[in-house]
């Protein structure tokens, strides 16, 4: 396929091998009633993390914990209230009008909906050739072939560029909104639920289509989702939300086969239990709090099955395990030894 000619973009080849870095991020949204303020939603609460270079790092939890808020601070489509976003080297914070348009193109969203994601009156082509001439790239006739090949590097043939989104299925919009997302050649991908409006028979096809396409593509990933089977087949990493927070990460395979947070098992239990083989016990329990008035302390503690006094007092930061694998739980330990 042939590579659109486009405005000078930010160079990532030698870009750090930890492409994304959130540090202290913090997202609140106030709630008034009338003219008085009644406090504030805390959707992300102080989050640090890292995402390398080339790898799919999921993001887990449920719904309502903050994970879409965060993934939209991240492409700086909200402005965080403190703490910063750098992608490839960069400080969002330090970009403003033309220089964050062009670093747009390096950052890009896949929209949960794709029923949502298109105009309904607009054609195929149309909407997959607008952010094309959004950013000044190519003709018309090279932003028009250059949509009809990628296309077919989602698996779809060139008919495509004169349907009309109800013309298509599920499967196959969240195709084209995946090739929408790449004609602008982003090194960054944030994919915000990309098979929850999907049937089971084509989740396994959109998310084999992803990995390909990171590897054929040089993508670096963020996979929100709650499907934890899902996430399990396709992540590298693994990060762990609740109401706001990151409560566990690491490697894939340490996180499902050796939870060191409470939740983390409690959400493994409740949606892979034969398979892991955790004990009943473990499902969670309770409903979570709201989070205009999140729990003092450890948020997760009153629902956890292990919790002391001290859950309740003491905030807990992300430590413990081996390698980059820790927890935000004073008794992971204990979790570990199970």
């Amino acid at each position: 396929m042939s590579r659109p000619e486009r405005q000078p973009s930010p160079d990532v080849a030698g870009a750090p091998p930890d492409f994304v870095v959130a540090d202290r991020i913090v997202k609140h949204f106030p709630v008034r009633v009338g003219a008085w303020r009644r406090g504030s939603v805390r959707s992300v609460d102080g989050v640090s993390f890292t995402i390398r270079r080339g790898e799919v790092m999921g993001l887990v939890g449920e719904s309502g914990c903050g994970k879409s808020t965060l993934a939209r601070v991240l492409l700086r489509l909200l402005a965080p209230d403190s703490g910063t976003v750098t992608i490839a080297g960069r400080d969002l914070s330090s970009l403003h009008g033309e220089d964050l348009r062009r670093f747009r193109t390096t950052m890009q969203l896949i929209f949960q909906n794709p029923y949502a994601a298109l105009d309904p009156r607009m054609r195929i082509g149309t909407s997959l050739e607008a952010p094309l001439a959004q950013h000044g790239i190519g003709t018309h006739r090279e932003r028009c072939r250059n949509a009809a090949d990628m296309l077919g590097e989602v698996g779809l043939d060139e008919s495509f560029v004169e349907r009309l989104p109800r013309q298509c299925s599920g499967g196959e919009l969240q195709r084209i909104v995946i090739a929408r997302a790449l004609l602008l050649r982003p090194r960054f991908l944030v994919c915000d639920e990309p098979t929850s409006a999907l049937d089971a028979s084509l989740r396994a096809q959109i998310v084999n289509l992803l990995v390909d396409l990171k590897n054929r593509f040089d993508l670096t990933l963020l996979l929100i989702s709650h499907d934890l089977r899902v996430v399990r087949y396709a992540s590298d990493r693994v990060a762990v939300m609740y109401l706001g927070r990151i409560v566990e990460v690491g490697e894939r395979d340490a996180v499902f086969d050796h939870p060191l947070h409470p939740y983390t098992r409690a959400l493994i239990a409740a949606s892979l239990l034969e398979e892991n083989g955790l004990a009943a016990g473990d499902a969670i329990r309770g409903e979570p709090a709201s989070p205009l008035h999140p729990p003092r302390g450890c948020h997760f503690h009153p629902r956890c099955a292990i919790a002391r006094p001290r859950c309740a007092n003491g905030e807990p930061e992300l430590a413990g395990g081996s390698g980059d694998h820790r927890a935000a739980c004073f008794y992971s330990g204990t979790l570990a030894a199970r």
